[in-house]
């Protein structure tokens, strides 16, 4: 039987891995969806459906696992199975103040608060759009550990802790939600259909904010040891998962309210790096997203 050894990979390597995932993740969909309609693929029966599904893992997992298979990686070496159960339940336990943010959201903004729950979707006879929706959210923390990980080699910076750097990128993050909040609020007009249906308003543009803010304060209450990481790859998580939903737009209410959601993503980007570089196993931001898919409208 032959044995497969990995392969060291070197500065530039790394780099190119890490862009290659990010610039598919980023354009991926356009592209995508420029060969459905050149090829004219819907008019194979049942390639809408499966597109439709395949979609997230298409341009968040797939990549990553194909340039690890040529770089003889491993799933182990990127902490996959590594200190099961205790940081699978870490997981779970950071996503819990987002989760209950979301259910506060929806029903200060008068909407139905079923909508919270992704996994009611399921109850509700949409089941092909709650599988969507876990790919998506599984794709998206798979894309994160993968790139903490390689960002660690394709980035050369002076070494800091993980909790100051939590700490730094969580005020960050915070100044920009509120500076966004604080446009959308101004420019919005009264009645205008807000992000969980319902009206926009304080109480929906503040909550959710709030909840991941909760979030990164319990992943640094619950950081351990000394953990040394650099300032670029802790960022390398943030900003990939920030620019995903972020859309730009000459209108500034629809800019401010893309800058805010994006907000939010980068700040679960902030979680699944730091439990990454803390605790060196990916299963904890596999609970994340995991309970995220199942339990916010996110």
């Amino acid at each position: 039987m032959k044995v497969r050894t990995p392969m060291f990979t070197s500065t530039e390597d790394a780099r190119s891995d890490l862009f290659l995932s990010a610039a598919v993740y980023l354009v991926g969909p356009v592209v995508i969806e420029i060969l459905r309609n050149l090829l004219r693929l819907d008019r194979i029966p049942g390639m809408t459906t499966a597109l439709f599904i395949l979609m997230p893992l298409l341009t968040t997992a797939a990549v990553p696992m194909l340039l690890m298979r040529y770089r003889k990686e491993s799933f182990g070496q990127y902490g996959y199975g590594a200190g099961l159960p205790p940081n699978f339940g870490i997981g779970l336990l950071l996503a819990s103040p987002i989760i209950v943010a979301s259910v506060l959201a929806v029903v200060v903004a008068g909407g139905d608060v079923l909508s919270a729950i992704g996994i009611a979707a399921v109850l509700g006879g949409g089941a092909l759009q709650f599988v969507v929706r876990l790919l998506t959210w599984l794709g998206l923390g798979f894309l994160a550990v993968y790139a903490t990980v390689k960002a660690r080699d394709a980035f050369r910076s002076d070494y800091r802790t993980v909790r100051d750097e939590a700490i730094w990128l969580g005020r960050v993050l915070a100044g920009v939600a509120a500076v966004a909040v604080s446009i959308a609020l101004l420019l919005t007009l009264p009645g205008q259909q807000g992000p969980f249906g319902g009206g926009l308003g304080v109480g929906p543009l503040v909550v959710l904010p709030l909840g991941v803010a909760g979030s990164v304060v319990l992943l640094v209450r619950t950081l351990r040891g000394p953990s040394a990481t650099s300032r670029a790859t802790m960022l390398t998580p943030v900003v990939l998962l920030a620019l995903g939903p972020l859309q730009l737009s000459f209108n500034a209410t629809a800019l401010a309210l893309g800058i805010w959601q994006a907000t939010l993503y980068a700040g679960i980007g902030l979680i699944i790096g730091a439990l990454q570089e803390s605790r060196r196993s990916a299963l904890a931001g596999l609970g994340l997203t995991l309970a995220l898919a199942l339990f916010t409208p996110l």
